[in-house]
């Protein structure tokens, strides 16, 4: 279905994100690659990093250019090359939406890019620096005051025995919000703003004897440029059970009008109770998790989560229905209040719109591109929406609401004959916002996402769960 204003003024009728593709491969070899005298294996590594791209760089331009991949690293984060392709630097990108992390559940959800000199058997943030620096691992390590030896290896296999490498691990986690896609635009000041930050983590948990903690933390820099201590989602049990209670729903227009929003708790006993909208019980059941998934009775895969943050998580429902669903630990009840919207969100910022443009249970994924300009000295500007090739232009600004309180709401405005919107923000993840449009009905949910791979990612998920 073509993305028109008319569409724009329905489909999108809650859509807004701020904070992505690929494919859904499941060709990856799980098994550790053969190796024999002409070849070597290169294993990837933040934590462990799944279905990464790795290139030969044969020019030495820190790009991935076209005949320089190789392949795409397996479940260990491994890749068998030839010893002649390892004699060039190499570069590994992590697709967003694709590769996934041995350190969380879910997908990655922001693409970033690591190299490594020539000859090296790993490719992490550790020979991503110093590779970037012109400088040795040795040097690298003495600059951020730890092993050598731990640096230019397997530092997530080490850690059974060596509390350094779970220094290591922290600051390599922290170290890759800072990272971009093009190593060509690596930014040392932003590098060193968290290396810096996750050091002061580290000491504060030597002093307070906790450093078995810092698997469950890293250092992140915020929308804002601020540097933030963040929970590690690594554990779906401790994810679900570590919240107060659980807000969810569909982004099936049909499934919302039926179910509302739900209210669930998770208790650490793997029993689970239900809410009504009024607050009365619904009822209580157990649980259980495997993965990323829930695990039915019967001992099946249930849903799936497939992005996670400390306040956004996404499943792809399994069996009747195949939903997509939100869930948000903020409280969507009488004391919620909006996220806060400002111009920086927005100005020369691209986001890619999933909605579902169904009228039935029968979810109809789709994506559009969002393009907006600066606003005007009259704080007016353009936002260039495209799907399936083909282009419009409508006007935004920030306009304040009062409802729920005072804040700002999105303002895009259609021409005449469509409906306006007003887009309040409900809360935001990693890349992801979930919102809602105040000039339509407050209980229709849309994403806006800041990354084109995450976004198709969504969509095939979403697409392939009703297979």
């Amino acid at each position: 279905m073509k993305f028109n204003k008319t569409l724009i003024a329905t489909s999108l009728l809650a859509a807004l994100a701020l904070s992505g593709c690929g494919s859904d491969s499941n060709n990856s070899d799980t098994s550790t690659p053969p190796t024999d005298s002409k070849t070597k294996t290169i294993t990837v590594i933040d934590g462990y990093l799944t279905e990464a791209e790795v290139c030969a760089d044969k020019n030495n331009n820190k790009l991935c250019d076209n005949g320089e991949s190789i392949g795409l690293t397996n479940e260990k984060g491994q890749l068998t090359v030839s010893k002649e392709l390892a004699s060039y630097p190499l570069i590994a990108k992590v697709i967003a939406g694709k590769t996934k992390d041995s350190d969380s559940i879910g997908y990655v959800a922001n693409s970033y890019t690591m190299g490594a000199s020539k000859e090296l058997n790993v490719i992490t943030p550790f020979t991503t620096m110093a590779h970037n620096d012109n400088i040795s691992l040795d040097e690298l390590a003495s600059q951020l005051n730890l092993d050598s030896k731990t640096i230019s290896g397997d530092y997530v296999a080490d850690k059974a025995t060596n509390k350094e490498a779970t220094k290591a691990h922290l600051i390599a986690r922290s170290v890759t919000s800072a990272l971009p896609e093009n190593l060509t635009q690596l930014n040392k000041d932003q590098i060193t703003k968290v290396v810096t930050a996750t050091q002061k983590t580290i000491e504060k948990h030597e002093n307070n004897g906790t450093l078995s903690e810092l698997d469950d933390v890293r250092v992140v820099i915020d929308e804002a440029g601020n540097v933030e201590e963040q929970e590690l989602i690594n554990n779906l049990h401790s994810y679900l059970t570590s919240k107060d209670a659980w807000f969810l729903g569909s982004m099936n227009q049909d499934y919302m009008n039926d179910e509302g929003i739900q209210k669930a708790i998770y208790k650490e006993d793997g029993t689970s109770e239900w809410f009504e909208q009024d607050g009365t019980s619904s009822g209580k059941e157990s649980f259980k998790v495997d993965g990323n998934h829930f695990i039915e009775a019967d001992g099946s895969k249930g849903d799936e989560f497939i992005f996670t943050s400390p306040n956004l998580a996404l499943t792809v429902a399994s069996g009747d229905g195949n939903d997509l669903l939100f869930w948000t630990p903020k409280a969507l009840d009488d004391t919620f209040t909006p996220e806060l919207l400002t111009k920086n969100q927005f100005e020369n910022k691209t986001w890619f719109f999933v909605g579902d443009d169904s009228t039935s249970h029968t979810p109809e994924p789709m994506m559009a591109e969002m393009k907006f300009s600066p606003l005007t000295e009259n704080g007016v500007g353009t936002v260039t929406i495209t799907e399936n090739g083909e282009s419009f232009e409508i006007t935004w600004q920030l306009k304040e609401f009062n409802e729920f309180g005072q804040h700002n709401v999105l303002f895009l405005d259609f021409p005449e004959g469509d409906s306006d919107m007003k887009v309040m923000p409900i809360t935001k993840g990693n890349g992801l916002m979930l919102v809602s449009d105040l000039a339509r009905q407050s209980e229709l949910f849309n994403l806006f996402v800041d990354s084109k791979e995450q976004a198709e990612t969504i969509i095939k998920k979403w697409i392939n769960a009703q297979q």
